[in-house]
């Protein structure tokens, strides 16, 4: 909670202090305006806050004030001190006779003299001849007359005379014989009279008062905007978590999946084995019997018998016998087991501590902008470090000459919710079930990031491709931009196109009623080529290629279905990272697909070495 006292705090009755509510009086409790927030705090609040020391923070707005006399040099607030008088009379509280030795109550006021008397000197000033003719009002009549109808007499603290003239010289209040002797006008004083400098600064006064309103709404405005940036950053956060955990859920289910395929598999192997070797086991065992007992069962038979029955007994068991010794087991395996390989564990446990990335997306108004551009936000996206063998494939990395395939997706937690998104695939159909609104999401209609960037390091040479499909609904006039690709360090969410980084167009266009593509880099254009007619109901499809070499410091853009370079940009900088955009153009009468992929690249490597290096 704020340690800041509201201006609404402040009661509409001005005879309260707005920090310790208690009423102010001319004793203790004086009040004393403040400077820097024109509020007044009784005197008893502004010593406790300042603890006798020359410094005080402003307990309505914490500003520092350095005073040298203490709280008594600040100002007193008159109009606070003569409310209270007026309140004393409207509640019938004592108020002493002004001028009375005596401290009788007061019953009455002088206008003129701005006293308040006792009865018997209100019977002495109304006898004197010079105040015979002077205006006197009882307590009685001026309860029934409004606070602003109850005047002070403001005198000269030095000449004690009215205070008629003010100089803007000095920005004073002064008397006559003040214009004579310090503030003269000979002596380069400004000096005019109360009723014209009172006109002037209520004007001005007003006048600040109607920009301070205006001010004040823009504030409130403000207020709002933060407490909505402050409720979508918990949505946001909770979407994370919810991502996250979702995510990782799916990831630890298809894990056990495998777990589960790999036991499942190792128990059918080993069934298996086990069932042959448990029959092995089993014919064994029983050829083990029948050659044990018949060993067992001849010696004692031949134990028994005498030499003619031995010799029968012999000559009838002796082939039995002998085709025991041929007997033996059905012997399929020497040895078998069930092993289990780690195999990928290598690639997929570096992939793991990689996987997901959090970023903390902030738009921000973009420097220069026109107070015609309803949005024109530059975005900043901080994260992690993103290794590169996250999303690389192909050629080894660092190796000279060698080229790299980039496997991107697109982000659908920053896309707008205009768009279908699902990994490296985007629509431009809206989705059934509208993502949360966090502050995360782009605001220009149609429009997505890729979830990594690409980070180009020394002697790197890496390929990212586009397959876009697109389908005429109603054909449009020229120069309707269709479809816009951005390879860029500095993103921007606006309503027009991005004018920082290289720029992909496909636009329509008057040569041959058609569409054209057209490239431009930090706006200025570079090149158009011949696409396709502006027809509607026909299909159309276009593989893209983009080259960033490094080492030459140039972008390659290619059409990979023609086979044919379109353009190379040079010099670009690689010294931050890159986003890939899209924007799927004003033009809503387009079916529009787009998908990343660099598997057409992949199949035409040498064909891709040939055309950039032509």
């Amino acid at each position: 909670m704020s340690d800041y006292v509201s201006a609404s705090a402040i009661k509409d009755l001005l005879t309260e202090c707005p920090i310790c509510t208690e009423h102010f009086d001319e004793v203790r409790r004086t009040p004393r305006r403040m400077p820097c927030c024109v509020q007044s705090i009784c005197q008893a609040c502004l010593e406790t806050y300042s603890k006798g020391l020359p410094t005080l923070s402003c307990p309505m707005c914490r500003h520092q004030h350095n005073l040298a006399g203490g709280v008594k040099s600040l100002p007193k607030e008159p109009i606070i001190l003569r409310l209270l008088d007026h309140l004393k009379i409207v509640k019938g509280l004592h108020l002493p006779c002004t001028d009375c030795p005596d401290g009788n109550p007061a019953m009455s006021r002088c206008d003129d003299c701005g006293v308040f008397l006792c009865q018997e000197c209100l019977n002495a000033h109304k006898r004197v001849k010079s105040m015979q003719d002077h205006q006197t009002v009882s307590f009685k009549e001026m309860k029934k007359q409004p606070g602003k109808s109850f005047k002070r007499h403001h005198k000269c603290a030095q000449h004690d005379q009215p205070l008629q003239f003010y100089c803007y010289t000095c920005e004073k209040i002064v008397c006559v014989s003040c214009t004579v002797v310090d503030h003269k006008e000979g002596n380069g004083h400004n000096v005019v009279s109360v009723n014209e400098a009172h006109q002037k600064k209520a004007k001005s006064i007003d006048d600040t008062l109607v920009k301070l309103r205006q001010k004040a709404e823009r504030l409130e405005e403000i207020k709002q905007g933060l407490k909505e940036r402050h409720s979508n950053i918990q949505v946001s956060k909770h979407a994370a978590v919810v991502d996250i955990n979702k995510a990782f859920d799916e990831l630890i289910d298809e894990i056990q999946q495998r777990r589960a395929i790999l036991l499942s598999d190792v128990e059918g192997r080993s069934s298996k084995i086990l069932k042959l070797t448990q029959e092995e086991l089993d014919s064994t065992s029983n050829i083990l019997a029948k050659v044990t007992s018949s060993i067992k069962y001849t010696r004692q038979m031949r134990s028994k018998a005498d030499m003619i029955e031995d010799l029968q007994r012999m000559g009838s068991s002796a082939a039995t016998l002998s085709a025991m010794l041929e007997m033996s087991p059905k012997a399929s395996l020497v040895r078998a087991g069930v092993s289990f390989a780690s195999t990928c564990f290598n690639k997929i446990t570096p992939l793991l501590k990689m996987a997901g990335l959090v970023k903390s997306v902030v738009f921000s108004p973009k420097e220069n902008s026109s107070e015609d551009d309803d949005l024109n936000d530059a975005i900043t996206i901080e994260h992690e470090y993103v290794p590169q063998a996250a999303y690389m494939t192909g050629q080894p990395l660092g190796v000279k000459g060698s080229l790299a395939y980039a496997d991107l997706e697109w982000d659908s937690s920053i896309a707008s919710d205009d768009l279908t998104v699902s990994g490296p695939v985007v629509t431009n159909g809206k989705q059934e079930h509208l993502p949360p609104r966090t502050g995360c999401r782009q605001l220009s209609p149609r429009t997505v990031l890729t979830s990594t960037p690409l980070v180009i390091r020394p002697g790197q040479t890496i390929m990212y491709g586009m397959e876009v499909t697109y389908s005429v609904i109603t054909p449009a006039d020229n120069n309707k931009i269709i479809f816009e690709a951005t390879l860029t360090g500095s993103p921007f969410d606006a309503y027009k196109l991005q004018t920082t980084g290289l720029s992909v167009l496909f636009v329509t266009c008057a040569a041959d009623n058609g569409i054209c593509l057209k490239v431009y880099y930090n706006g200025l254009y570079l090149s158009d080529d011949n696409l396709t007619l502006n027809e509607s109901g026909t299909p159309y499809s276009l593989d893209l290629g983009f080259v960033l070499e490094e080492e030459t410091h140039k972008v390659h853009v290619l059409d990979l279905s023609q086979q044919k370079l379109v353009t190379s940009v040079t010099p670009f900088p690689f010294d931050k990272p890159l986003w890939v955009m899209i924007n799927f153009g004003s033009h809503p009468n387009t079916h529009l697909t787009c998908k990343l992929s660099s598997q057409k690249g992949r199949n035409m490597h040498d064909e891709i070495e040939r055309l950039i290096h032509e």
